[in-house]
């Protein structure tokens, strides 16, 4: 019986890598910091398969997108460094086991054969300095209704452990990019709430906290990891948790957050 063993969530600024980031990565050292405690969680539980939810790829807007295959690569071509790669085999039994149960159950999901975008690059980039040996499922997120993309977590949960296999959830995802007026949108203050809710509702493992957070919030907040968190907590099911916030901080406008959620 397949199990899944924690929830890690982590972002994935391309800066933070010293090749782009040329000493600025110096300025989000928490944020750094904090990867390095993921990393290190990761390391001690060895799961077999790596669940990496992104914002990116090939996002649809009505349901999800999951690569197929023996194996994905990405570069980060898209910042003028195709010669950085990595390529991941990807855990082709558990994929299998998803396709025929979303089929069955008519779940609104595609399965294509792609790259790695770079919400899966950056976080794997550390993580594989350490956690080489692990297998790969790779999803994009849709644009759906957080409650729908919470109920598409718990059918993956249940698909997965009718397997084999230990599962680490790994959800990629910036909060808002409206922290600075220098940042990439400008300044909102709704960005700094959106921030502030998440923080405290992951400190407190308030799942209601996060999917009841009004549109009127995280629209304007310009976030990519809302989506992608539902997801997990859906995955990672009903119960008891435990939890802690690592870092975060947001030097250059965007919030950075480094944050692990696991059941007791």
């Amino acid at each position: 019986m397949g199990q899944l063993q924690g929830m890690f969530i982590v972002p994935h600024p391309p800066i933070l890598i010293s090749k782009l980031g040329k000493g600025r990565e110096k300025e989000a050292q928490k944020t750094l910091k904090g990867i390095e405690g993921i990393v290190k969680k990761i390391k001690g539980i060895n799961p077999d398969t790596l669940v990496l939810i992104t914002p990116h790829g090939e996002v649809h807007q009505n349901h999800l997108a999951f690569l197929d295959g023996e194996e994905a690569t990405g570069n980060l071509g898209e910042f003028g460094h195709e010669e950085m790669e990595i390529t991941k085999k990807l855990d082709t039994l558990s994929i299998q086991r998803l396709k025929d149960g979303f089929t069955a159950a008519d779940l609104p999901g595609v399965f294509i054969e792609g790259s790695l975008d770079h919400g899966a690059f950056v976080p794997l980039y550390f993580i594989e300095k350490e956690v080489a040996d692990t297998k790969l499922i790779h999803i994009s997120i849709g644009m759906l209704e957080l409650k729908a993309l919470y109920d598409l977590g718990m059918r993956i949960k249940e698909i997965l452990e009718e397997g084999e296999g230990t599962f680490a959830l790994l959800v990629s995802g910036d909060l808002s990019h409206r922290l600075k007026e220098d940042g990439p949108y400008g300044y909102d203050q709704r960005g700094v709430e959106f921030d502030l809710r998440i923080v405290n509702a992951i400190k407190r493992c308030n799942v209601l906290d996060i999917m009841n957070m009004p549109k009127e919030i995280y629209g304007p907040a310009g976030e990519c990891g809302l989506r992608p968190i539902v997801l997990g907590f859906g995955m990672l099911g009903e119960g008891k948790m435990t939890s802690q916030v690592l870092s975060y901080e947001g030097p250059f406008g965007v919030g950075y957050m480094n944050a692990w959620v696991q059941k007791i």
